[in-house]
């Protein structure tokens, strides 16, 4: 029996010997490869391509270096960012499979990307076509809380990895103003990068005295009351400015080119008296009350405007109130405001009837009116484009207590929407929503920031970069 007991145990012995020399076995080619692949990752390969594969990983070009022959990637799956060579005469081809050269390749562009292992470089890029892309984007909005891009009606998600980019350079979403045009890149409901293909400049407004208190228009989209000293920003490219006040009006064309300041001065643009139209207003209820650049009128017959831009607003008890900027542009026109109730608890009672002015037309002209209707009510003032039921948490407040202060760079000349605050360090009265704060100061190249102000009750406190000085 013993004699049988020892060859048992060293079969046994040479059993576990061999299952451990096979796990160690095992151990280190894991580790071999576990080696293998932080090597080429230090190196700046992307361990998920394989060489000669079919599909390559999708990743987005964050740089170029075409000297040192090095392209920035960010995996689009992991997030993570590679240096990679490539070699000279890489493959580069379109969507569609046409043939494109490097200075075609630009930041904020999705590859898919194919390498040699035994080379250690990328052979071939090819723009993936799993990748929409949109172009010539002005309407949108970001909601960096929520992770969120609003273009036109359609909302889209974007991880912390978002790149954004302007004239090849990584930006933040802060950089980013409405006046800008962009090309925006994402796959299904995903934001992947944006890229500012127009950006902004601004107008500077000298000896606006005689105009403080009048309207300035600026192309089709931008109308604002002059303040003093204004400084506007503006989306690069050409316009005709037109200035009116107290019955007269002057115009300039003016070229904006981005990053840059174009100065008008009112002083010396042409000033000619503006002609009169005669609008109708049919306003439900018809006891309500108009008021037109803030005095009341009345409207049972045609009013006489003078051509160009007025406000409106209009109240009636128990109605929500409109205003608005209405443009008059020809002899004869009419304008019908339906007003909607207001329920018990303050909102819309009416769901069949639209707030705010729309403009008819008529054999002798039209009246047009902007997009923004500006609703007042006991909290504040809304925005809304035709309905004053807008929800209580896009209501934009203003605060006769909170105020927002703009500490850096000291001594940078501060503007908020394009109107005069003071010089850094300085405050003004806090409104809630998106706004824009300009900074410029003589040397330097001014700076915009788009800036979202929270209804939290709390003063808010901006410290920004220091300006750049021109070259």
């Amino acid at each position: 029996m013993r004699k049988a007991i020892v060859p048992i145990c060293v079969i046994i012995f040479i059993m576990f010997l061999g299952c451990y020399l096979i796990i160690m076995e095992y151990a280190k080619q894991n580790a071999a490869e576990k080696a293998r692949k932080e090597t080429e990752e230090e190196a700046g390969f992307i361990t998920g391509l394989s060489e000669g594969s079919e599909e390559g990983i999708l990743a987005l070009l964050i740089d170029i270096n075409e000297k040192d022959r090095i392209m920035d990637l960010q995996d689009i799956s992991t997030g993570k960012i590679y240096e990679l060579p490539y070699e000279e005469g890489i493959k580069i081809t379109g969507q569609y499979g046409d043939a494109m050269t490097l200075p075609q390749v630009t930041p904020g562009q999705v590859f898919e990307l194919y390498y040699s292992r035994s080379a250690r470089k990328l052979t071939e890029i090819k723009v993936s076509d799993k990748i929409w892309t949109y172009t010539g984007v002005t309407r949108f909005s970001f909601d960096e809380r929520r992770k969120a891009m609003t273009i036109g009606d359609e909302v889209y998600k974007f991880t912390k990895d978002l790149m954004l980019f302007s004239q090849g350079k990584k930006v933040g979403i802060m950089d980013i103003t409405e006046m800008d045009t962009l090309i925006v890149r994402g796959i299904d409901k995903q934001i992947l990068s944006v890229v500012v293909d127009k950006g902004h400049g601004y107008l500077r407004i000298l000896n606006d005295a005689y105009f403080v208190g009048g309207w300035i228009e600026i192309g089709q989209d931008i109308i604002k009351p002059i303040t003093e000293d204004m400084l506007i920003p503006v989306g690069e490219g050409s316009y005709t400015v037109k200035v009116t006040n107290r019955g007269y009006a002057g115009q300039e064309d003016v070229t904006i080119v981005r990053d840059k300041e174009f100065p008008i001065d009112l002083s010396k643009i042409e000033i000619e008296e503006v002609a009169i139209g005669h609008v109708m207003f049919k306003i439900n209820p018809d006891y309500a009350r108009l008021y037109i650049d803030d005095e009341i009128t009345d409207f049972e017959e045609r009013v006489p405007l003078e051509y160009g831009v007025h406000s409106v607003r209009v109240e009636c008890a128990g109605y929500h109130t409109i205003g608005s900027n209405i443009k008059v542009g020809s002899e004869y026109a009419e304008i019908d405001i339906t007003m909607d109730e207001e329920s018990d608890d303050g909102s819309s009672a009416s769901s069949s009837s639209s707030s705010g002015t729309r403009s008819s037309s008529s054999t002798s002209g039209t009246v047009s009116s902007d997009t923004v209707m500006q609703n007042v009510s006991n909290n504040g003032i809304s925005t809304s484009s035709s309905s004053s039921s807008s929800s209580s948490s896009n209501v934009p407040v203003i605060s006769g207590t909170q105020k927002i202060y703009i500490e850096q760079p000291s001594g940078a000349e501060v503007y908020l929407d394009g109107n005069y605050i003071g010089i850094a360090p300085v405050s003004t009265g806090k409104v809630t929503g998106a706004h824009v704060i300009t900074l410029s100061r003589d040397g330097y190249k001014t700076k915009s920031y788009t800036v979202s102000i929270a209804n939290d009750g709390n003063d808010v406190t901006f410290s920004f970069s220091a300006l750049t000085k021109e070259e």
